[in-house]
């Protein structure tokens, strides 16, 4: 059972839910038909935009944008997410900064990682390196979200001499599997519904998406719309071989404690997954920081960047501009 101000909160974005739903249409009944599944070129063909640019990364295909002129930013999504995650951010910030962002792959647009593509490429943060290398960037500040903040911080602690400083939002650094993490029993439902019926449909994506937000109200139908679609990719058969991942403890210790650059914590207090002791533990590890800093964002959940964005933008930029 959910107790207080958070039962208050969950219940309100259920009933959220429950209207968007009712005005959807009949599309979203669970005995309608699965939908095909769509190959890559099929979701290119469909979301692909103005702005895309695909780089060949030691045999992997990367979707990537590289817009603004000024200090470079790189954005990094978190999990079930595409560059698209930062839309907001960048339309707030593209006119001061140089802001390269990408698509993790084999999610979003971005192609497949083959076993070779995997063994060339190495890890994680080496697919960083070599997407900054194809756009001749020595040095940036980087921007992570979620499990994008955990490759962030990788890639800070691999390549500390890249990394001019460091933003997390929302970031895990224990490991997620060993979480207690507390549902919602409308989305313990969709999540058995979805096993059983062999994909997440919107309805899935529109209850999910209503977790994470702080204020459900924030959440777009474009947003749940765009997660649908894109959850639609057919299987990949390594999906996270290059994701960075806090389940192996060791090798997560090790990356935080050789970040060095300065570092600034965004935190949506409402967040379900990565409570504020969370926040607490990534901002003991990072111990050996040349400075952390941490905001509380009250009101948002677990992606601030894309349920606050002009909030996250303004402070991103009052943070690499606070020498100037």
């Amino acid at each position: 059972m959910i107790k207080g101000k958070g039962a208050a909160r969950r219940r309100a974005a259920l009933l959220l839910a429950a209207a968007w739903l009712a005005g959807a249409g009949p599309a979203l009944s669970a005995e309608a038909p699965a939908p095909q599944r769509l190959s890559l070129a099929e979701l290119r063909q469909r979301l692909g935009a103005p702005g895309d640019h695909y780089a060949d990364l030691g045999g992997v295909e990367v979707r990537y944008r590289d817009e603004g002129k000024g200090p470079v930013l790189l954005l990094l999504h978190g999990s079930n997410g595409t560059l698209n995650a930062w839309d907001g951010v960048v339309a707030r910030l593209k006119n001061r900064y140089r802001i390269i962002r990408f698509d993790q792959p084999p999610g979003g647009l971005s192609g497949p990682v083959s076993d070779d593509a995997a063994r060339t490429v190495g890890t994680p943060e080496a697919l960083v390196a070599r997407l900054l290398d194809k756009v001749g960037v020595d040095k940036a500040a980087v921007f992570g979200t979620s499990s994008g903040g955990t490759l962030a911080y990788y890639f800070a602690g691999t390549y500390p001499q890249r990394v001019t400083a460091l933003i997390l939002a929302n970031t895990p650094a224990d490991s997620v599997a060993e979480a207690k993490i507390q549902t919602t029993p409308a989305l313990d439902v969709e999540i058995a519904r979805a096993k059983a019926i062999g994909y997440r449909d919107l309805q899935y994506w529109q209850v999910y998406m209503s977790y994470l937000w702080g204020e459900p109200k924030r959440l777009t139908r474009e947003t749940v719309d765009y997660s649908y679609t894109t959850g639609l990719r057919a299987p990949e058969p390594n999906p996270f071989v290059l994701y960075a991942l806090t389940a192996n403890k060791q090798l997560t210790m090790d990356h935080l404690s050789a970040v060095r650059a300065p570092v600034l914590i965004l935190w949506g207090r409402r967040d379900p997954v990565l409570p504020p002791a969370a926040e607490i533990a990534l901002y003991d590890y990072l111990a050996g920081a040349e400075s952390r800093s941490v905001v509380w964002l009250d009101t948002a959940g677990h992606f601030p960047a894309q349920e606050v964005p002009e909030r996250v933008a303004d402070l991103v930029d009052a943070y690499l501009r606070r020498d100037q």
